[in-house]
């Protein structure tokens, strides 16, 4: 049995089956680098704080803790110390090496991040504004050599903004005014104490009922993976729109790509062509295994494939708990032509946010 999305759509279909998405005209199947390997996870810092998963991240090296580095690049997150703190100390404490690659703030010379990049076994990135880190990636040439890291078998690891980072694209909140770089900056680098930034924050989730005004924008990535990618899937953000009611939506604005929607403790792990999906154990999702032995309906963290027919009708599906990439993910056909961009929404959003250019 499959929890029924609330999505409030008269035309979506569910299925339970394991049968992946037939490919499509406007898709062609993906054959993935069999180098490739990352761990894509809704939280970054739900996520990458819990043994569970930071173990599977460093499972994916073949290496003993001891003997992997990890380069943490914070830009989404403005390089706030607090942030990589949230996900990067505890695999230090398994005995990783992490080291730090901050850009958002501050120029940093090429042959520099070329040095961090290549001696990285795991590359993770933060949560936070997506647009704001990729823009700025671009802009300083970072975004190559991330694309060669991955290629080379590096492990590319991050929830949320970490998540979308490397597929074309994603469900993305960077249009929230306090996801904005002088925002969080003043926020969370200034001298007040950390319970004032609690309260300031009360409502990141949308659970105080006091709903903000921004809306969910459709993002691009490196593009190192196809798909669109959904992270915090059954949350509801300081907007207050389910994300998996408004990535429904965006699936109807976006009708050739493939989605792939992320629980806030799950993540959608890659391994060449092997893929699973990795659900925090003890933490509540929108899949349903069914009830337990007290006949409780068990809802555990999981992940969704998105997908609009000729006709017109998105369907959802819960994803296989593992399979093969090359039966998972799809490719847009042209994607020039295919790929509808939000631009008004992200031109605004940059104008907002502008990115800091050295």
């Amino acid at each position: 049995m499959v929890l029924l999305p609330r999505t409030g759509s008269s035309n979506l279909i569910v299925s339970a089956s394991n049968t992946i998405v037939t490919c499509p005209a406007f898709r062609r199947p993906y054959t993935p680098n069999p180098s490739l390997k990352g761990i894509f996870a809704g939280s970054g810092s739900a996520s990458m704080s819990t043994p569970y998963m930071a173990q599977a991240v460093i499972d994916l090296t073949q290496q003993r803790a001891q003997d992997v580095s990890l380069l943490y690049i914070g830009t989404a997150s403005y390089d706030i110390t607090k942030f990589r703190n949230k996900q990067a100390n505890l695999f230090s404490e398994m005995g990783v090496t992490v080291e730090s690659l901050n850009v958002a703030n501050q120029f940093v010379r090429k042959e520099e991040m070329e040095e961090a990049v290549d001696k990285a076994d795991i590359i993770l990135v933060s949560g936070g504004n997506t647009l704001y880190a990729v823009d700025r990636w671009e802009y300083l040439g970072l975004s190559e050599l991330l694309k060669g890291a991955a290629g080379r078998g590096t492990v590319m690891a991050g929830g949320s903004a970490g998540a979308i980072c490397w597929f074309d694209g994603g469900h993305s909140d960077s249009a929230d005014p306090d996801s904005y770089r002088l925002s969080m900056l003043n926020e969370f680098e200034s001298n007040a104490d950390s319970s004032s930034h609690e309260k300031k924050r009360k409502n990141k989730d949308g659970d105080d009922g006091n709903s903000k005004d921004w809306k969910y924008i459709r993002v691009e990535g490196l593009g190192i993976w196809p798909g669109l990618i959904c992270p915090h899937y059954d949350r509801i953000q300081s907007n207050g729109v389910p994300r998996m009611t408004d990535f429904d939506s965006m699936m109807k604005r976006h009708p050739y790509e493939l989605g792939i929607g992320i629980d806030h403790h799950a993540a959608l792990e890659v391994n060449g062509d092997d893929f699973r999906i990795l659900s925090i154990p003890d933490r509540k999702g929108s899949v349903e295994l069914g009830d337990d032995a007290d006949g409780n309906g068990q809802a555990v963290p999981g992940a969704w494939i998105k997908y609009v027919d000729d006709d017109g009708t998105l369907h959802s599906k819960t994803c296989p708990w593992s399979g093969k990439v090359t039966e998972l993910l799809q490719m847009v056909e042209d994607a020039q032509k295919h790929l509808l961009l939000d631009h008004e929404k992200v031109e605004l959003c940059r104008k907002e946010n502008p990115l800091l250019r050295d």
